[in-house]
C-alpha cells in the first residue's frame, strides 16, 4: 500500500486530496495544524491525522520521525498555506512575512526535512499546491501571488 503525506489537510484541496487517495487505496497521513479538531478524516480506514504547523521547524521534524515509523512514505503533498488578501499598502510587515513564512518557506522546510529520507530510500515524489496567481498575478494578493 503506498503512502500520501500531506500538509494542510484540514479543509480544502487538502481535505480532497485525502479523501481521494484514501478512496483509491493508499494510506493517508493527513497534516494539519489542529488535528483534535478534525471530526470526518479521522473516521476515515487508513487515515492518520498528525499536529504540523509548517512555521514550527520542530514540529515539522518531530511530525515527519513519527509518520516515518508507520512505514515508507511514497508522497509528499505539500498543500498547507492561505491567501492574504488587500492592497500591498494595507498589510502589516508581521502580515507579509507571515503569508511568506507559511507559503513559501514552509514548504521548503518540508522538503528539506524529506530528502534525507527520499534519498535514503532512493525513491519518493513531492507535490506542491500553486496557484493562478503564480502566472498571473491578481493586484489584490501581491504577497500570496509572490508565494505561489
Amino acid at each position: 500500500m503506498k503512502t500520501i503525506f500531506i500538509t494542510g489537510a484540514s479543509t480544502g484541496l487538502g481535505k480532497a486530496t485525502a479523501k481521494l487517495f484514501q478512496s483509491k487505496g493508499w494510506k493517508v497521513i493527513a497534516t494539519m495544524r489542529n488535528p483534535e479538531k478534525e471530526t470526518e478524516l479521522q473516521l476515515l480506514e487508513n487515515v492518520s491525522l498528525l499536529p504540523l504547523d509548517v512555521t514550527n521547524t520542530e514540529q515539522i521534524e518531530a511530525t515527519i520521525a513519527q509518520a516515518i515509523t508507520t512505514g515508507n512514505i511514497d508522497l509528499v503533498f505539500n498543500n498547507a498555506g492561505y491567501g492574504l488578501v488587500g492592497a500591498l499598502e494595507s498589510y502589516t510587515e508581521a502580515q507579509i512575512i507571515q503569508q511568506i513564512d507559511t507559503n513559501l518557506i514552509g514548504v521548503l522546510r518540508v522538503i528539506k526535512a524529506f530528502i534525507p529520507y527520499f534519498k535514503s530510500r532512493k525513491n519518493g515524489l513531492f507535490i506542491t499546491t500553486t496557484s493562478v496567481c503564480g502566472f498571473s498575478s491578481n493586484p489584490l494578493s501581491p504577497v500570496y501571488n509572490a508565494t505561489k
